[in-house]
């Protein structure tokens, strides 16, 4: 199979890691048959990216511009349309592939034929100290909070790290550009739709721990209101995609994840405050509460208003 791999960049200050994410691509042990790259609304880092293909001899990279902040979901519907490629694979910007992410993803298309679409591990890499915040979390910041050593089906994958079968975008259609980041509207959604109209299709999504990429974690991501304001963020986008699309995710899995919080992690953390007076725990055990009332704050508000 050859891969297409598709990354979306409209910051100049996150240049430094756009760059590694590149030359993560360009050395892959089964290279990428293309590496295109969507940027929105920014001469000055089409331009600089334009001068370090040259510099680097990327020879498989490609440059689209938008001359407007189209937004991400539009960004990958125009990478899409770019394309030629019969698995169609996405990394965000500030992401690092390991040198096995497209092998790995293409044996697990070749697995079975009924898998649509493939994701894998999300390992955080800290940039400074923020391994405090605890697993369970980490959905927040766009990494596994599920880290499993084994292939299996699941029902939801991130959009920093998802491939996709081009035929099997060809018959559910690309991202809803009604949702997704543009600009300073800061709702998600538009991978989890996706994901959902694929399943509904009839197809799998398979979960490949090789097919693995390290996400890079600024400090700024890991303090207190960053991450409130995420929670908030994930509430809405999933109470918008489901007023705009009537599409929801599985209670099934909702209902396990908050029996893990409420009945398993906080009972511990709130232990290990009290016995060993551990401050982590109790910060830990602090922050899944707001964040569970954040995020129901936000569900609300993304749903209604």
């Amino acid at each position: 199979m050859d891969v297409s791999v598709i990354v979306c960049a409209y910051s100049l200050e996150r240049y430094h890691y756009l760059l590694d994410t590149i030359q993560s691509l360009v050395h892959q042990l089964h290279p990428a048959g293309e590496i295109i790259i969507v940027v929105d609304n920014n001469a000055s880092l089409y331009q600089q990216i334009s001068s370090d293909a040259i510099a680097y001899n990327w020879h498989n990279v490609t440059l689209k511009f938008n001359e407007e902040l189209s937004g991400l979901s539009h960004a990958r519907n125009v990478g899409i349309r770019e394309s030629r490629g019969d698995v169609i694979a996405f990394i965000d910007d500030d992401a690092i592939a390991a040198p096995k992410w497209t092998q790995a993803m293409v044996e697990s298309f070749a697995s079975d034929p009924h898998v649509g679409a493939v994701t894998g591990l999300i390992v955080p890499h800290w940039e400074n100290n923020g391994n405090w915040l605890p697993k369970e979390l980490y959905w927040m910041i766009s990494c596994s909070y599920v880290t499993a050593s084994t292939t299996y089906e699941v029902e939801r994958s991130f959009g920093t790290n998802m491939a996709f079968k081009r035929t099997v975008l060809d018959r559910t259609g690309l991202f809803d550009e009604r949702l997704g980041l543009m600009g300073k509207k800061w709702i998600g959604g538009e991978d989890t739709e996706l994901v959902w109209r694929v399943t509904q299709s009839g197809f799998k999504i398979l979960y490949d721990p090789d097919v693995k990429v390290f996400h890079m974690i600024p400090e700024k991501r890991v303090e207190i209101d960053a991450l409130l304001k995420r929670a908030f963020v994930g509430g809405t986008s999933e109470g918008h995609m489901i007023k705009v699309t009537r599409r929801r995710v599985s209670p099934k899995t909702r209902r396990h994840y908050l029996s893990t919080l409420l009945f398993e992690f906080l009972p511990i953390k709130l232990r290990d405050a009290i016995v060993h007076q551990s401050r982590v725990a109790l910060k830990q055990a602090l922050l899944v509460g707001m964040v569970l009332a954040f995020w129901g704050s936000g569900f609300f508000y993304g749903y209604v208003v």
